[in-house]
């Protein structure tokens, strides 16, 4: 029997996102972006919208912690295609735009840490994208980023690509009024309750509202304070050293 995967917690601003995306990308062939700060639940997004497609009509091709060159971009459609490699890179480019015009489902293609990626690369993608003059574009892209990759897309050299991207969103975090049922639904409810509430108050402060950090700082704290109610003071405390660590 296979082992579940767990749900992510759908605070507000994951769920506008998710359903933005998800909307988008289902009228057509879309340019997205998506930032958010580590730990914000970019990648975990991007999970559930994949989940939540129809894969009669769409094909995810996922790119991770990858940074092709034009020519390795080819290679990585080519190989997620089932489609034999070209001499050229031209070829080959040729080759992939003939099938992607016959698809019988819509690619999507979403690039997690897409801060990484070359500028070239990402110009390379457009012109791949577009290649087709008779038609929208080939497929939809996700650039899924931290924050930094806004600058990057506003230089010059990127900027056409800019122009193109529909929706531009950011996900900044919980709320403090979520951080109760987020620890909840991440630790279970009988430990969530032995934090008194201004010693939440600290964690989310202090985690900014990012999902990853309120987790570490509240297990840290568990960790240390494996009994009774945590207090304000004890998680100053246990902050304090994680900071210095």
């Amino acid at each position: 029997m296979s082992k579940r995967t767990p749900q992510p917690f759908m605070y507000e601003d994951f769920q506008q996102a998710l359903d933005t995306l998800s909307e988008a990308l289902t009228k057509g062939p879309a340019y997205a972006l998506l930032l958010g700060d580590s730990g914000s639940g970019k990648t975990t997004l991007l999970r559930r919208l994949a989940a939540g497609l129809d894969r009669r009509r769409f094909h995810v091709l996922y790119l991770c912690h990858g940074q092709p060159s034009p020519s390795g971009l080819a290679r990585v459609l080519a190989e997620a295609l089932h489609l034999p490699l070209r001499r050229t890179r031209a070829e080959t480019s040729r080759l992939l735009v003939q099938t992607l015009r016959n698809l019988p489902t819509r690619l999507l293609f979403f690039i997690d840490e897409a801060q990484l990626i070359r500028d070239d690369t990402l110009h390379e993608i457009r012109l791949l994208a577009e290649a087709d003059l008779e038609g929208p574009p080939l497929f939809s892209v996700v650039l899924s980023a931290l924050p930094e990759l806004k600058d990057q897309l506003l230089a010059p050299q990127l900027f056409p690509l800019w122009r193109r991207i529909q929706p531009k969103l950011t996900i900044t975090g919980l709320r403090r009024g979520e951080v109760e049922a987020f620890l909840d639904h991440s630790l279970g409810a009988q430990t969530a309750k032995r934090f008194e509430p201004n010693a939440l108050d600290i964690i989310f402060e202090q985690g900014r509202g990012t999902p990853a950090l309120l987790v570490a700082f509240a297990e840290g704290c568990l960790k240390t304070h494996p009994k009774g109610s945590i207090n304000a003071e004890q998680v100053a405390a246990v902050l304090d050293r994680i900071e210095a660590t």
